[in-house]
């Protein structure tokens, strides 16, 4: 009768009994899925027996459930509480933990190296397919599974992702950071309370439209997102960790939607850029409008390129969609977690502020910093990694196919096809990587120069390997650039700093919490 239940309480059951129950059918519908129940039993009681009996993976630990179906880590995610989940489970079972059958959660740093190493057969599994667009024949590099492909697509842009080149971004991310800082100037006057996540995450989206687009999407101005692109990016993640945990269910949730008149609209994010590159093509060819920019934007440059026949229309969306869509999130995310950690520890907070405070007394340090002055502050650096271990962004495994052949990890042989993964907040909390005190925000660690090697070589918050997250350098410019400017200038109350931080885990780990900024009393620290 469990399964019976879950069955009916499955994403899918609820949407047809909801519609047959507006027409009075309730029973009928529960009849439609009692009717086959002796074969559901029987299906799932062979899969429990063939997995505790013969299955070459059989002794690899984990919930009973998760032997049997996927449905038991869709729950875990639905619960919003993934990442901390699989920290638990790691801990209960040790470094190998089976999450559903035929899917696996590793933490072991030979086998991170194994998996995701540059060059590796490993492939994506089809837990990325939600993010394929069934209406566009070229896709967004993000899911990509064919290696080869995803190498010649990210070879053509990667270029202009590397850090000399984001430098060149200085004057876009200090306008922008400059609009931030006199935001919040006028949310101390007005002693406002402000959802810190929010706004930086506007923050991120203005500094990703100007370097991309040449033109702000001005949430911070608007103190609020006009073009739906937040909450469409978002339900976009959600439906990747959601959907892409059971794939095969995807036809059908598709059609369903499609039937139930459900929410089907377009990408915003994907109409947004399409426009701004066609309004760009149109500006190119119109030798009149001169571009008053210091810099070239993201745009101008495939544009450029594309003119050259040296890029096509998928790498120009590659480029513009993979900034919006996942660097805005990633930035916001792991600067919300800066701020919060930094103002809940003063005595960190004041660490950072001592570091600015000296090197803007000895006149080395501009105001703002900029990029190179910031690699000469070692505790400012300390900070921003302490951060992305503390609290990185993606909250679930990064799923990979074992490839031909088979692979031995942990002492373990994982048979080809077999799914296998990494989680950066397992990774992050390991005693034996990062220390005895992994929970505790310590940018110390980063200094003391005994296991640092090892720290970094296992830092998971953007990927690894030749999926790294292609666009972390623009991350590490905003972060390095915005938070100095910040702490220096502002002092911040957390509500109910007393009480554990509220995060909600799908696909990104965001946090939840407000404050109050006032203006530092520089004199005081002097």
């Amino acid at each position: 009768m469990a399964l019976l239940r879950g069955l009916e309480d499955s994403p899918i059951a609820q949407a047809i009994l909801l519609q047959l129950q507006h027409a009075g059918l309730k029973k009928l519908a529960l009849g439609f899925f009692l009717a086959p129940a002796s074969l559901v039993f029987a299906y799932y009681l062979a899969a429990l027996f063939y997995s505790l009996f013969f299955s070459p993976l059989r002794k690899i630990p984990g919930p009973l459930l998760a032997r049997i179906t996927r449905w038991w880590e869709f729950q875990v995610v639905k619960n919003g509480k993934s990442n901390l989940e699989f920290i638990r489970l790691h801990r209960q079972y040790g470094p190998v933990v089976r999450i559903g059958p035929n899917r696996y959660s590793l933490s072991q740093p030979k086998d991170v190296k194994k998996i995701y190493e540059l060059g590796g057969k490993f492939i994506k599994t089809d837990y990325y397919k939600p993010l394929l667009n069934p209406v566009v024949e070229e896709q967004n590099i993000f899911p990509i599974q064919d290696n080869n492909l995803h190498k010649e697509r990210r070879r053509k842009i990667s270029p202009m992702y590397t850090m000399s080149s984001m430098v060149s971004y200085e004057p876009a991310v200090d306008e922008m950071t400059t609009i931030c800082i006199d935001k919040l100037y006028q949310f101390a006057k007005e002693s406002r309370l402000v959802h810190v996540p929010h706004f930086v995450q506007y923050y991120a989206f203005d500094v990703i439209g100007a370097i991309t687009f040449n033109r702000s999407f001005d949430m911070m101005k608007n103190e609020g997102d006009t073009t739906g692109m937040i909450e469409g990016i978002r339900a976009g993640n959600d439906f990747l960790a959601f959907w892409g945990i059971v794939p095969s269910m995807l036809p059908w949730v598709n059609g369903i939607t499609k039937a139930l008149g459900l929410n089907t609209r377009a990408s915003v994010l994907l109409s947004y850029t399409l426009k701004q590159i066609d309004n760009h093509r149109n500006i190119n060819a119109n030798p009149t409008i001169k571009d008053t920019k210091k810099y070239d934007t993201f745009l101008k440059k495939v544009l450029d390129l594309e003119k050259e026949g040296r890029l096509k229309q998928p790498n120009l969306l590659d480029a513009c969609g993979s900034n919006i869509g996942a660097g805005s999130d990633t930035t916001a995310v792991t600067l919300s977690s800066a701020l919060y950690h930094l103002y809940k520890n003063p005595d960190k907070l004041e660490k950072l502020r001592h570091e600015i405070d000296q090197k803007a007394k000895q006149g080395v340090i501009s105001d703002p910093l900029t990029f190179q002055e910031a690699q000469d502050m070692p505790y400012l650096q300390a900070v921003i990694k302490e951060t992305l271990r503390i609290h990185p962004a993606v909250g679930t495994i990064l799923p990979r196919v074992v490839p031909q052949g088979g692979m031995e990890l942990s002492g373990i042989y994982f048979p080809e096809g077999t799914e296998v993964g990494v989680n950066a907040w397992v990774l992050h909390y390991d005693e034996q990587i990062y220390g005895p005190d992994p929970k505790v925000f310590r940018p110390e660690r980063w200094l003391e120069g005994e296991r640092t090697s090892m720290m970094d070589s296992m830092m998971f918050a953007f990927g690894a390997g030749a999926r790294t997250c292609i666009g972390r350098n623009i991350s590490l410019l905003e972060l390095t650039k915005v938070v100095p400017q910040i702490v220096r200038k502002f002092d911040m109350v957390i509500e109910g700093a007393d009480k554990p931080l509220d995060t909600f885990c799908a696909w990104f780990v965001y946090l939840n919490f407000n404050g109050r900024f006032q203006v530092r009393d520089t004199k005081a620290s002097a």
